[in-house]
C-alpha cells in the first residue's frame, strides 16, 4: 500500500505533500489540472501570506517570487467618518502577496522535481473516485473539490453560524492604482470593506483589490458588473466609501489586467466534520478548504490551510494506523489552530463592539497599540483572545506603553 493520498493542489494540499515528502512519507497528489492549466486559469483569489506561513515555506525550501514591492511591512486602516479614523501601522515580519495562478504551480513543480508522484484526473473528483484512490493508500486527505467534499463531509452546524453568504466578493488585479509596498484597509460602516494590496503577478507587482460588499448595499452590485465595467464603477464606489484609496487611482490607467483577472461571487462561511469513513474501510481527512471555509475579511484562508497542513503532516509522519481516532484526534489538534481563526472572521463579519472601537481609536494616538493592531493578522490565537475581551482591551487602551508588552 502506497502511503498516503492527497486530492487538491491548493495550498493546504501543496504544503501537505511537500511537508510529508521532506518528512520521508511516501505521498501521491491528486489534482485536476496540471501545473502550466493552472497558470492559464482564471484568478482563484487575492491571498496575503503572513510571516508564519512563510516561515513553514521557507523550512521547505519554497521560497517564490519575493519582489521587494510586494513585501508589506506597513498598512494603513481607514474607517469612513467626518472625520475619518485613521492610522498607519507597522510589522516586524511583512505580509507578502503573490498570484496563486504562479505560486501554486511553482509549489507543484517543487514536489515533482524532488520525485513526488502527481496524478491527473482531468476532472472534479466525487466521493466514488476518492473511494477508489483510497484502495491504494493507508489514509486519504482531501484538501479540495466541491463534489467530494459536499459528499464526504457535511456542515457542522455547532461551528457554522451563518447560512448565507455575509459579503459579496469582487477581487481583482489592476494597473494604474500605485502605493508602494502599502496595504490599504478601508472601511465604510454598514456598507463593506475596500482592501488593496501590492501582489506579484504575470505582469509584475501590481495592486490586487478586493472588495466585500455587505448584501443589500451599495458595494454588492460590483460583484456582477461586466468585466470592462468594473473599473469604472469600482473607482467611483472608492471615491465615496474609501476616498484616501481613489486619491491614488491614476484615472488614464486604472484598468484590470484581463478578462480572467477578476473574480466576482460570494461564500458562505462554513466549517464541515473533518472525517470520513469511505466504503473501503479506509478513512478521509479534510484539511484547508475542504475542512474550514472562512470569509477572507480577515486574510487568515491560506494562512490556515498552510498551518493546518504542517500539523496534519506531522501527525502523519509520526505513524499510524491511520484509523477514525487518528483521524479525529489529528482534526481536534487542527482545530486548535481553527478556533480562534474562525471566531474572529465570523465576528468581523459583524459590527465591531464598544471595546473594539475603543482599541481602534486609542490606535489613532499610539503607535503601538496602532503596531499591534496590525499584528494581530499574524497571530490568530492572540487577536481573538484579545477582540473578544473587553477587559483586555481596557488593560492595553488604559495601560502605557510598558503594559501592552507584558505578553512578550
Amino acid at each position: 500500500m502506497a502511503g498516503i493520498g492527497i486530492v487538491g493542489a491548493g495550498i493546504s494540499g501543496l504544503t501537505l505533500a511537500l511537508r510529508l515528502q521532506q518528512l520521508g512519507v511516501e505521498t501521491t497528489l491528486y489534482c485536476e489540472r496540471d501545473a502550466e492549466s493552472m497558470r492559464a486559469a482564471r484568478l482563484p483569489g487575492t491571498v496575503a501570506r503572513m510571516g508564519h506561513t512563510q516561515a513553514r515555506e521557507r523550512e521547505l525550501g519554497c521560497e517564490h517570487f519575493r519582489d521587494p514591492a510586494s513585501l508589506m511591512n506597513t498598512a494603513k486602516l481607514s474607517i469612513k467618518g467626518e472625520p475619518p479614523l485613521e492610522f498607519t501601522a507597522s510589522v516586524a515580519e511583512p505580509f507578502h502577496a503573490v498570484d496563486f495562478r504562479l505560486l501554486l504551480p511553482a509549489f507543484m513543480d517543487d514536489f515533482a522535481d524532488r520525485g513526488g508522484e502527481i496524478v491527473l484526473s482531468g476532472t472534479e473528483p466525487d466521493a466514488a473516485q476518492v473511494d477508489r484512490w483510497s484502495r491504494g493508500h493507508e489514509l486519504m486527505v482531501v484538501a479540495a473539490g466541491r463534489r467530494s467534499v459536499g459528499e464526504l463531509f457535511p456542515r457542522d452546524p455547532g461551528r457554522s453560524p451563518y447560512g448565507r453568504p455575509q459579503r459579496v466578493l469582487t477581487a481583482g488585479l489592476y494597473r494604474g492604482l500605485d502605493l508602494g509596498s502599502l496595504f490599504s484597509y478601508n472601511i465604510s460602516g454598514g456598507v463593506g470593506e475596500i482592501f488593496r494590496a501590492p501582489m506579484v503577478t504575470r505582469e509584475g507587482v501590481v495592486s490586487a483589490v478586493l472588495v466585500e460588499g455587505i448584501p443589500g448595499g451599495p458595494l454588492e452590485p460590483l460583484a456582477t458588473t461586466p468585466w470592462k465595467e468594473v473599473p469604472a464603477t469600482l473607482l467611483a464606489l472608492m471615491r465615496e466609501h474609501a476616498p484616501r484609496l481613489a486619491e491614488r487611482v491614476d484615472q488614464g490607467a486604472f484598468e484590470l489586467l484581463g478578462p480572467d483577472d477578476v473574480l466576482q461571487g460570494a461564500i458562505t462561511p462554513t466549517v464541515r466534520r473533518p472525517v470520513a469513513e469511505l466504503p473501503s474501510g479506509r478513512i478521509a481527512l479534510a484539511v484547508g478548504d475542504a475542512w474550514i471555509v472562512n470569509d477572507p475579511i480577515t486574510g487568515q484562508g491560506a494562512n490556515l490551510g498552510s498551518k493546518c497542513a504542517w500539523i496534519a503532516a506531522d501527525a502523519i509522519a509520526a505513524g499510524g494506523p491511520y484509523d477514525a481516532a487518528f483521524a479525529r484526534t489529528t482534526a481536534e489538534r487542527m482545530w486548535e489552530a481553527g478556533a480562534p481563526v474562525t471566531d474572529w472572521t465570523n465576528a468581523f463579519l459583524q459590527p465591531p463592539p464598544e471595546h473594539v472601537v475603543s482599541l481602534l481609536m486609542a490606535a489613532t494616538t499610539r503607535q503601538d497599540i496602532a503596531d499591534l493592531v496590525l499584528s494581530l493578522f499574524s497571530d490568530p490565537p492572540y487577536a481573538w483572545g484579545l477582540l473578544s475581551s473587553p477587559d483586555e482591551v481596557a488593560r492595553i487602551v488604559d495601560g502605557g506603553e510598558e503594559r501592552l508588552y507584558d505578553r512578550v
